[in-house]
């Protein structure tokens, strides 16, 4: 982030669409020149909440701030901000130039300075010399780079993109999420992005707000999402993670607990869960790619001996799922397939064992 100050706050934001409430007081601050991602899955709110931003919906309750004034009562076209569409929503009949000029309605500009903003974004969106073409002579990142130039062209303190990548095939979303990345650095405008694509919320945000039914769950850098989730749902909802029923066996004087997990025994934890007492019940969980496997016991780690009942090539990487002793629910262990390494892969009904470092082990109350 570029500095501290805040240019989107949300406080105690809530809207019902009839008997369904799609926001339940949710409130966030989004920095100047952050690129800020909203990640849930479908119906959660994610999208209701980029409109309320937007002017095209407004809120039941809370506050609603935007460069530091109340936008509870302002129209859309006043807001300073734009949006961009999954859809795109540019117009087939007109140029690109005339596309992004089309931005420009309604501003103060000379020709000269009319012209010049519009050949700035074509250069920022690497369209240069594509000003005459209609849309139907575009590829589809074609069309959404003229969708993001004519929304930046007023140079508004905050875009919004609404699953702006969505329509795209793998490796073209793959290339215009490193560009929308650059364009956003360079310009040095706040993005508000909305997703359901963790991927793409994990490599393109400074900070992420993981949603599930109207309300904000987590809000953090993508490496804390990821490796800290503070709730079993943004863990199960980023990434693969493997869950294991575990019981508090005892909780310690030094704050620490030790606790029985299902198919893996007993692991001493540093801390112990909020209200933890002998007999508590919750979940112990792992990622797939934090397990190692071998034919032999290994000589440290936390470990687990059991059955491989598949094994599933992926290119890059292969995934086994393994049927641990003692553990109801299969195990997901990921692998990288590295070039040269030895002994490859376990087949269907080997007995093998797993193992991973204590620290790779998360503990959920819920």
């Amino acid at each position: 982030m570029k500095n501290i100050e805040s240019v989107v706050g949300l406080q105690g934001i809530s809207k019902r669409f009839g008997d369904f409430l799609a926001l339940d007081n949710v409130s966030l601050e989004i920095c100047s020149g952050e690129f800020f991602s909203v990640l849930g899955p479908s119906g959660c709110g994610k999208s209701t909440l980029l409109r309320l931003i937007a002017g095209f919906e407004f809120a039941d309750a809370g506050e609603l701030l935007l460069d530091g004034r109340d936008m509870q009562e302002v129209p859309a076209y006043r807001r300073p901000c734009n949006m961009v569409f999954q859809n795109y929503a540019i117009f087939p009949h007109l140029s690109v130039a005339d596309n992004v000029a089309y931005g420009l309605r309604n501003l103060d500009l000379s020709r000269a300075e009319r012209g010049q903003r519009i050949k700035d974004m074509l250069d920022a969106v690497q369209m240069s010399g594509m000003e005459f073409r209609k849309p139907d002579q575009l590829s589809g990142g074609q069309r959404q780079r003229v969708a993001l130039a004519r929304a930046l062209v007023r140079h508004p303190k905050v875009l919004l993109l609404d699953e702006p990548l969505g329509a795209l095939d793998k490796n073209l979303r793959e290339q215009m999420q490193q560009e929308l990345r650059q364009l956003q650095r360079s310009v040095g405008i706040t993005f508000v992005l909305v997703t359901h694509d963790q991927e793409e919320a994990l490599s393109m945000s400074d900070r992420i707000a993981v949603m599930a039914n109207g309300r904000i769950l987590q809000i953090a850098a993508p490496l804390e999402i990821y490796e800290q989730p503070n709730c079993a749902q943004v863990a199960n909802f980023i990434g693969d993670m493997n869950f294991m029923p575990a019981t508090t066996e005892e909780v310690l004087d030094t704050a620490g607990c030790r606790v029985q997990v299902e198919g893996v025994g007993c692991i001493e934890f540093d801390q112990s869960l909020p209200r933890e007492a002998k007999g508590f019940q919750h979940r112990v969980a792992i990622r797939p790619e934090k397990i190692r496997f071998s034919g032999e016991r290994p000589a440290d780690g936390i470990c687990m001996h059991g059955t491989v009942t598949s094994t599933s090539y992926w290119g890059d990487q292969s995934q086994l799922q393994v049927t641990v002793d003692g553990c109801e629910a299969p195990i997901v262990v990921a692998t990288h397939n590295l070039s040269g390494s030895d002994g490859g892969l376990p087949s269907a009904g080997d007995r093998i064992w797993l193992s991973a470092k204590r620290s790779a082990f998360l503990r959920f109350a819920e």
